[in-house]
Parts: structure tokens; C-alpha cells; sequence
């Protein structure tokens, strides 16, 4: 009886709720008839509410009386009262003055409250214009943001700087935070003057499909609660989540893409190998002057090679065709998702099978991502994503010196060497058959065989990541709210490098492996208040903390003259030696924001955060180990507060100030040790490890900028202005200052660094054309840095410049320079007269000028030209990328000087130069290659046809009985065309390094082009 009881009881309830609910479905389109997809449809006044699917159509249930809100990004709200079961809606475009964005801390603002300058970019175009790093995605598209796109290869990392560097010598690359939480994005190698490879960052594992927006917070102000992780800005990482719907949905993604190199060599074709002017006349000769150009004219007679081949003296033709690949990439992504109004999913998986352009290297990726949202009442919400990322990489790219870099020599061998004529051994390329060794052509060792390079030496790493984060809000009271919020961003990273038994500069071989662990967990909780006092008055305030913890551990293993002959194990050692680095600290911080609005018009907002450094001091007289960031913004919708002119839609100004810091490595206050060997009779060995002396009174670097700003729309939004100028001074940067080298060191840390940087930021939109099947879209993003070093701290020696990198050629570099831009080449010029003619010796050869500095190497302008056509079904889409003001230093063509190979050597050949004879040319040019840095600095202006998509999409009303919502087919393309350059034989983008070195080339991987096709099927 008591079971029938509680059943009628349960019968009746859903019955009355059943009774107070009214079903309500329709369909929302634009004004040109077309469906809209994921519009919000709400409840006013309740958290109830659902989007629209493929077709533009919604269901909900709601109470009696009710009034359903309707709203999307770039149209204007709608309110419509429910007076039936069906509510049809047609949304004008306009500005959607309640458009929200998201913000700092993974926030959601209107964007009309914010006061600084924020860009959000559409990710559509990042998995159908793929790149392997998705974050090349990005160049061209934003302005403010300096995307340089490294010569490295599969798997690099990318180098983004946005409004400029703000430290010398620390990390000015933005903080990256998906989902609201940060991530790690520590740049695991990179090239340097004596070569090495580039190991991949934190983001370059991330997957474009799993994107849905990403949102650049350019200023200060944007990033201020951040606090000392925001003086380079944020990047937020937005992902897919499921959508109401019936059923659960289906989207399979496939695509192949192709790539070939990007060949900007021109080279003379008409001088063979050999020495002073004369073909070599034995094999010994030709073993010995392989690798330079200077021998006789091409004449086709037979003439003996390294191996003692006779060949045709002739031009072998382009050899890079021969040696690179066309790189494939084939990716396929299933994801499901499904829901309803309260609880929603995404399930997605991801397989990226990569052959890159160098022979025997490419990368493997498996991502996997689930994210779930849950309603669970009115007050209560939650939140959930987790990603797994699984990527291996083969045989990464050796780069810049030349040991077991196989670029550096395809790409400088005479035009009478045949590249496949090294390959020897058929079954093991790049051996020699006699010896199974490395296959010499040349006499120096340190000129790897290309073949042997790219399938002998090994460079492979192997990277398991977990991402992940989950939040839980409640609404406690009318208004208020508590949320708290975990994140992890763990993965351990495995490598293995082989410079192979046999290898000519290492003949018993090399084998190194290293495992790294890197671990950042994040935990947050915010109490907040958001409510209206008045009608006319808004209150947002919120207060919060938040604890990040990070540790950083890796142990690796070196081991060289192998016993038996190409067994690469550790094992096989005879001399082996081990390391061991860890690192650990913690930020503890607390936070609030105040924002109060005015008619919906008037916004006045403040953050404040302080952040307590376990890698300071503890409070002890005037030292302290907090740091205390604020901020201050105005907002004016001034559009909204009077009478505008009928051709103004929407207007706006804004104003903040903003003062954020820079992040403080561990260990740098005090003395390191470090166990040193077995010790001696039993007794451990210690010795001190610091490389600087350290600094007990050190602080993090502090970021203060002022920022204004307009937002002016006209015509209906046909027109869009978006403009914004900031100046930003870093002070307190931490340098490392030369001291006597008597004290046992070689520099000093210390906080005197001071950098500054002024710019302007404008965008343009346009729609010049709207019909009913046509519409034009055109936009235009512009920005110039305008950057100086300030002031530096070095030893007299130095002078006020500090040096941070060197090309191999030894004879330019990196430096700041006082009262000059950030990353300036430096070297030597030639000496001139006083009429400017260069300066001979007695030998009529060129001599070396001053000491002197050549521009930045970094692009202070830069403008993305875009269009978007729509024509009924069909997408057409275009982005033209234009950096300029930049320098490049090209060691390519200083190494292209010195061995024959470049044009301009051709000059003097028969007849000499001045008093050089034509035998001894050679010499005239080789002391230009490396002693004159001059000749070879270049500006690295360039346009890029960046990208382009061609799209088809077959909607469901086209579809029929088909099992299917929609299908997409698309094609597009990536750095189709190089439309403008004025450096010879590379491309202008061809950098080695991630860091702060930047303006230094030297035979990096090609640039590549890429053209991919894809299929989206949606059920």
C-alpha cells in the first residue's frame, strides 16, 4: 500500500509539472532565409534554455507566459513571447550589444564592458588550412600578434610574440590557457650555434578539431588577472562541447594533405667542383675539394669523382627534388556528442599520421577528448574536459652546424655532384658498401652525408600528455555564486638520439636517451556577485585564489665509443655519463574584480592580484616574496547614452592601465651544489653549480602599460573599425651582468633591465556586397611595434650591449643594444673609404670594417588581408600575411660565398678583381663570407599568400532520405605563394630557434607548401 502510495504521489507531481510546461519548437534563420546553427534560445529570466541544430531548428519546454530570448554572435537579440507551440524567428545582423566573450580566468564577459582590446578567432579555418602546429594557424590574423613559423620541421615548436618582447633574455612567448586553466607550454630544445634540433613545445600537440574559438588577450589590462604569468598576454584555448539534441550526433572529419618544399635556391650552374678554377684530376682531388665550386666550366667531358666514378662533368640538375619527400598527412577525427537542455557530451578521437618532407621523419598523433557539461538545478552547474595526447616523432631534424644535419649539405653541393650518387650502400643509404661506415664524399667529417643523416642518426621522441580540468559553480543566493575550478597539465617525454656507429666525426658512435617529466596542477576558488542595484546600475565584483604548483624533472643518459659495431644500445658503451636536473616551485595567489555599469553603456572595472613566489625570499626587512598587480578600465558605449546619425551603428571608446609581471625561475637566490662523482675513499664530492652569481633580493619583472581604444561600426555593420594604441615599459628585467672574472663566475643576476614598447593596432571590416546568395566579406588588421631597449647592466667590456646568441659563421649575432630595438644583428661592415668605397689590403682582398649593428630581427609592421566569399552553398576564402622592417642574417649565403656556389661568385672568374687573378678569386670571396657580417644581412620584408579554402556544403534540406544533416567538402591551401621577398636563395622565415635569438639562419628545413582536401560528414 505504502509503494502505491508514493507512486500516486510521483504520478501526480509530473503530472502538475507536466501541466505548468508548455512545448515549444520553431526555427531561427537570417534575413536571407538561411538557417542559423547553435543560436542561443533562453528562458528569460531562468537558466533554461537550448540551441539550434543544423537546420536553424530548436525545441524547449517552458513555463506558461513565457518570453524566449534569442540570441548570436554578430546579429541582434531578439525577445519573442510564447503564444503557441511554434515560434519562428528571423534575426537581424547587427551588433549584439550582449555579445559575450570569453575572458581572463576563462570569465564570460559582454564585449562591449571590456575596456581593452580583445580578438577572438573562429577556429573553422585551423583543421580545414591544417598545419601540424596548430598555432601557425594564427599567422596574419590578428593584429599584434607575431607569429614566426620555424624552419624546423614536423612536430617544431612556433614562436608567438604579442605587442612586442617585453624581456631580454626570459620567455616572452603568452601564456596559454585551454578551458580556463593554464597549460604548459615549455619549449623542450631548440638549435643553437653548434646545431641541434628543435623538440616541439606544449602547444604544438594541441588538435585544431577540438577547437572551437580562440581568444587573444592582447594588453595588460586583459591579462591582469594573470598577474605575474600575464605580461605577454593570453591566449585562450576554447574547446568544442555537445548541443541539445535528439539522439546522440555523429561527425566524421577526413583529410589528406600534401606538401612539397618551397625551392628559393639559385645558385650558379656553370662552375663544377674543384679548386681554383681547374677540375679535379684524380680521385684524391676530388675527395678533397667535393664540397666547393670553384673547379672548372661545365663542359660535360667525363671527369673522376670521391669514389673514383668517372661522370659527365655537367649540371646534375636540382638535387633537393631528389633528396626531399612530398610530405602526407592523413588525419581522420570521429566525435560524438549529444545531450539535452541540462546535461551535455563530446567524445572525440583523433589519429595524425605525418611523413614530413626530409627523408625518414614525420610524427604520429592520437588525440582523445571528452568533454561533458552538466545543469544539474538552477543553481548548481558543472564542468569537465579531458584530453589524452599521444605523440611520436621520428627522426626530428638536425639544424643550423652541420654534424648529422642533412639539410646543410643538399642544399650546398656543386652542380656537378649528383645527390644520389652518396647514396652507396642500396640497402642501407648512405653507407659505404665495403664498410657499412658513412659514406664519405668530402674530406672535412663534419660534412654529413645527407643519405646517412636522414636513415642512419636517430633523433626520436616519444610524449604521453594528460590535459585536464573540472569546475564546479554553485548559486548559493539570489546573485551570488562559488566556484571552484582543478587543472593538470602532466606528460612524461621520452627521447633516444644515435649518431651512429661508423659516422665519420664520431666513428664508435653516440647514443643519448633522456626522460623528462613536467607536471603543472592549478586550483582555483571564486566567490562572486553579479546583480543589478537599480535599473540603471550593474554590479560584477568577484574575489578568488588560486595555488599553481609545477615541477620539471628529467634524467638522461650519454654513452659513446661503442663496443660492437652499430649496436646502438647503452649497453654497448664504454664511456658512459649520466644527468639528473629537477626543478619545483609554487604560486600562491589571491584575486578580485570590480566592475560597476551605468545604463548598460557606462562600464568603470578594476582587478587587483597578488602573487606569493616560493622562488623569492621571505619577508625579511625590505625584501618580500609577494608582488601586488592591479588594474583600471573605462568602457563607453557612447552610442547607447545619445542621438547618433543614421549611418553610426555602433560606437565606442576605452581607455585602462594595467601593471603585470614577469615570471621568476627557480633557484637563482642562493648556492646550488651538486654530488660530483664517486667522492673520495667513501667521502662525497660536492662542488657549487651555478653557472651566475646568484642574487638573494631578486624579483619577478614588472609590465606597466596604458592602452586607448575605439569600436566603431557603420551602416548596418557593414562597416567595422576597431583601433587601439598602447605603450608598455617592462622594468626590473632580470639580466645576467658581467663581473670579474677573478670572483670565479662569469656574470651576475640582477633586475635592471628595462625594455619599452609602443605600437598602434587597427582592424577593418567590410561586407561590400549582401544579397540573398552572394555576400563579400573583406578584412584588413594592421600593427606596428615600435620597441627600445632602454637600459642594460654589463661588464665594460661588453659595452651596452648584451649578447644572446652567434651564428657558426662567427662573425655575427644577437644583441640588445641600448636606445635600439630588441634582437639586433650585429657584426662587422666593410671597411670603406671616405667616399664609400671598400677598403682593399695589399692583396686586393676586401678588409673587415667596424664593429656595428644592422636592424632588428624581428618584423616591428605586419597586415593580414582577408576575404570570405559566400555564394549559396559554396565558400571561397583567402588570407594574404605581409611582415616588414625585419632583418635576417642568411649563414646560408655566407657558406654559398665561401664554396662557389652563390651568383655573384661568378663575377671575376675569368678575368679576376682588381689585382685578385682569377685563380685566387676564391680567396677574394671567401674572406667576404666570413669576415664581411654585411654582405649577408637582408631584409626579411616578405608577402605570403598564406592561405586559401574552397568549400562545398550539401545541407540537410539537399540531402533528401539521405542518413546525413550535412556534408562538406573542402580544399585549401598553406603558404601557396611567397608574393614578394627581397632575400635571395631562402625563404625569410627561415629562423632556427624559438628564443630570443632571433634573425639567425642557416639551412634549416624548407619551407613547405601544402595543399589538403577533406570531407566532413555530419549525421
Amino acid at each position: 500500500m505504502k509503494n502505491q502510495l508514493l507512486c500516486l504521489v510521483f504520478l501526480l507531481i509530473g503530472s502538475l509539472s507536466a501541466w505548468s510546461q508548455t512545448k515549444v519548437s520553431g526555427k531561427v534563420t537570417g534575413s536571407d532565409g538561411y538557417p542559423l546553427i547553435g543560436v542561443n534560445v533562453m528562458e528569460k529570466g531562468t537558466t533554461n534554455g537550448t540551441i539550434t541544430d543544423i537546420d536553424g531548428s530548436y525545441a524547449i519546454e517552458v513555463s506558461n507566459n513565457a518570453t524566449l530570448v534569442f540570441s548570436y554572435t554578430g546579429f541582434s537579440t531578439m525577445e519573442k513571447a510564447v503564444t503557441g507551440g511554434t515560434v519562428d524567428v528571423v534575426l537581424a545582423e547587427g551588433v549584439a550589444l550582449d555579445e559575450v566573450v570569453v575572458t581572463a580566468l576563462g570569465i564570460e564577459k559582454e564585449k562591449k564592458a571590456l575596456a581593452y582590446s580583445v580578438t577572438e578567432v573562429d577556429a573553422t579555418n585551423f583543421a580545414t588550412a591544417r598545419e601540424t602546429n596548430v598555432l601557425n594557424s594564427l599567422a596574419g590574423k590578428v593584429a599584434g600578434v607575431n607569429v614566426s613559423n620555424m624552419a624546423t620541421g614536423a612536430g617544431g615548436s612556433t614562436r608567438v610574440v604579442i605587442r612586442g618582447n617585453s624581456s631580454l633574455t626570459g620567455n616572452n612567448q603568452p601564456l596559454y590557457v585551454v578551458d580556463g586553466m593554464p597549460i604548459d607550454n615549455t619549449q623542450l630544445g631548440s638549435a643553437g650555434m653548434w646545431g641541434g634540433t628543435d623538440q616541439g613545445d606544449g602547444v604544438s600537440s594541441l588538435n585544431p578539431d577540438d577547437i572551437a574559438t580562440v581568444t587573444v588577450l592582447k594588453g595588460n589590462s586583459a591579462a591582469a588577472l594573470y598577474g605575474y604569468r600575464a605580461s605577454n598576454g593570453v591566449i585562450l584555448i576554447n574547446t568544442k562541447s555537445g548541443k541539445a539534441r535528439q539522439g546522440i550526433g555523429v561527425e566524421f572529419t577526413t583529410q589528406i594533405r600534401a606538401e612539397s618544399i618551397i625551392d628559393n635556391y639559385d645558385f650558379q650552374r656553370e662552375y663544377g667542383h674543384g679548386r681554383n678554377g681547374a677540375k679535379p684530376i684524380d680521385q684524391a682531388g676530388a675527395f678533397q675539394d667535393g664540397l666547393y665550386a670553384w673547379g672548372g666550366k661545365l663542359d660535360g667531358s667525363n671527369v673522376v669523382q670521391f669514389d673514383g666514378v668517372s661522370r659527365p662533368y655537367s649540371d646534375v640538375g636540382n638535387n633537393l627534388s631528389k633528396f626531399y619527400d612530398t610530405g602526407t598527412t592523413w588525419t581522420n577525427t570521429l566525435a560524438l556528442a549529444g545531450g539535452n537542455e541540462k546535461h551535455n557530451f563530446r567524445f572525440s578521437f583523433t589519429n595524425l599520421d605525418n611523413k614530413d618532407v626530409v627523408p625518414n621523419s614525420g610524427l604520429e598523433r592520437r588525440n582523445v577528448t571528452v568533454r561533458q557539461n552538466s545543469q544539474f538545478s538552477d543553481r548548481l552547474s558543472s564542468s569537465m574536459t579531458l584530453s589524452y595526447i599521444n605523440e611520436q616523432v621520428n627522426n626530428r631534424p638536425r639544424l643550423s652546424d652541420s654534424p648529422g644535419n642533412a639539410n646543410y649539405t643538399a642544399w650546398s653541393l656543386p652542380a656537378s655532384i649528383n645527390i644520389d650518387d652518396l647514396k652507396g650502400d642500396p640497402d642501407k643509404l648512405g653507407a659505404d658498401p665495403a664498410t657499412g661506415q658513412e659514406f664519405q664524399f668530402n674530406d672535412n667529417v663534419f660534412v654529413t652525408n645527407p643519405w646517412w643523416a636522414a636513415y642512419q642518426f636517430e633523433e626520436n621522441s616519444s610524449k604521453n600528455r594528460v590535459l585536464g580540468n573540472f569546475s564546479l559553480r554553485y548559486e548559493f543566493l539570489e546573485g551570488f555564486y562559488i566556484q571552484g575550478r582543478m587543472g593538470i597539465d602532466h606528460f612524461n617525454n621520452k627521447t633516444r638520439g644515435v649518431t651512429p656507429f661508423g659516422t665519420a666525426y664520431s666513428l664508435r658512435g653516440q647514443v643519448n636517451e633522456a626522460n623528462r617529466e613536467v607536471q603543472e596542477l592549478n586550483t582555483e576558488a571564486t566567490l562572486g556577485y553579479e546583480s543589478r542595484l537599480t535599473d540603471k546600475i550593474g554590479l560584477n565584483v568577484f574575489v578568488g585564489g588560486i595555488q599553481q604548483r609545477n615541477k620539471n624533472e628529467v634524467l638522461g643518459i650519454n654513452g659513446s665509443n661503442l663496443s660492437v659495431p652499430f649496436l646502438h644500445s647503452l649497453n654497448n658503451a664504454g664511456n658512459i655519463s649520466r644527468n639528473y636536473g629537477f626543478s619545483k616551485y609554487q604560486v600562491n595567489s589571491l584575486f578580485g574584480s570590480a566592475e560597476i555599469s551605468f545604463m548598460d553603456a557606462l562600464y568603470l572595472s578594476s582587478t587587483v592580484r597578488q602573487d606569493w613566489f616560493s622562488t623569492l625570499t621571505k619577508p625579511v626587512g625590505d625584501s618580500d616574496n609577494s608582488k601586488l598587480y592591479s588594474s583600471v578600465g573605462l568602457s563607453w558605449v557612447f552610442s547607447d547614452m545619445m542621438d547618433m546619425p543614421s549611418w553610426l551603428t555602433y560606437g565606442k571608446l576605452r581607455g585602462t592601465w594595467a601593471q603585470v609581471g614577469g615570471a621568476t625561475d627557480p633557484y637563482q637566490l642562493s648556492l646550488i651544489y651538486s654530488v660530483v662523482g664517486q667522492g673520495h675513499l667513501g667521502v662525497p664530492l660536492g662542488a657549487i653549480s651555478n653557472g651566475s652569481i646568484p642574487n638573494a633580493d631578486l624579483i619577478p619583472l614588472t609590465s606597466t602599460e596604458t592602452e586607448f581604444g575605439a569600436d566603431l561600426r557603420f551602416m548596418e555593420n557593414r562597416i567595422g573599425l576597431d583601433f587601439a594604441v598602447y605603450n608598455r615599459q617592462t622594468t626590473d628585467d632580470i639580466l645576467t651582468a658581467g663581473v670579474s672574472q677573478t670572483s670565479g663566475y662569469g656574470s651576475k643576476t640582477v633586475n635592471i633591465g628595462k625594455i619599452e614598447n609602443k605600437g598602434v593596432e587597427f582592424l577593418l571590416s567590410l561586407t561590400p556586397v549582401k544579397t540573398t546568395d552572394f555576400r563579400w566579406d573583406f578584412g584588413f588588421n594592421f600593427s606596428r611595434n615600435t620597441n627600445k631597449v632602454v637600459s642594460l647592466l654589463t661588464s665594460e667590456e661588453d659595452g651596452e650591449a648584451l649578447r644572446v646568441d652567434e651564428s657558426r659563421t662567427r662573425n655575427a649575432y644577437i644583441e640588445h643594444v641600448e636606445g635600439l630595438p630588441y634582437s639586433q644583428i650585429a657584426g662587422f661592415g666593410y671597411d670603406r673609404d671616405a667616399s664609400g668605397n671598400i677598403s682593399l689590403d695589399d692583396n686586393g682582398l676586401p678588409l673587415q670594417g667596424e664593429f656595428m649593428h644592422f636592424g632588428t630581427g624581428v618584423h616591428p609592421t605586419q597586415f593580414g588581408i582577408s576575404n570570405s566569399i559566400q555564394y549559396k552553398d559554396f565558400s571561397l576564402s583567402f588570407l594574404i600575411d605581409v611582415k616588414q622592417g625585419g632583418k635576417i642574417y642568411a649563414a646560408t649565403n655566407a657558406y654559398a660565398y665561401l664554396r662557389g656556389l652563390h651568383k655573384a661568385t661568378l663575377e671575376g672568374r675569368e678575368t679576376g678583381i682588381g689585382q685578385v687573378p682569377a685563380a685566387d678569386v676564391e680567396d677574394y670571396y671567401g674572406r667576404i663570407a666570413f669576415n664581411i657580417t654585411e654582405e649577408f644581412v637582408e631584409d626579411a620584408d616578405f608577402a605570403k599568400l598564406r592561405e586559401v579554402v574552397l568549400g562545398y556544403t550539401l545541407n540537410k534540406s539537399k540531402l533528401g532520405n539521405l542518413p546525413f544533416n550535412a556534408i562538406t567538402f573542402s580544399v585549401a591551401g598553406r603558404n601557396l605563394a611567397l608574393l614578394s621577398s627581397k632575400v635571395d636563395n631562402i625563404d625569410p622565415e627561415s629562423t632556427y630557434t624559438s628564443g630570443n635569438g632571433q634573425g639567425l639562419e642557416m639551412f634549416g628545413v624548407p619551407q613547405a607548401r601544402s595543399i589538403m582536401a577533406s570531407l566532413n560528414v555530419k549525421f
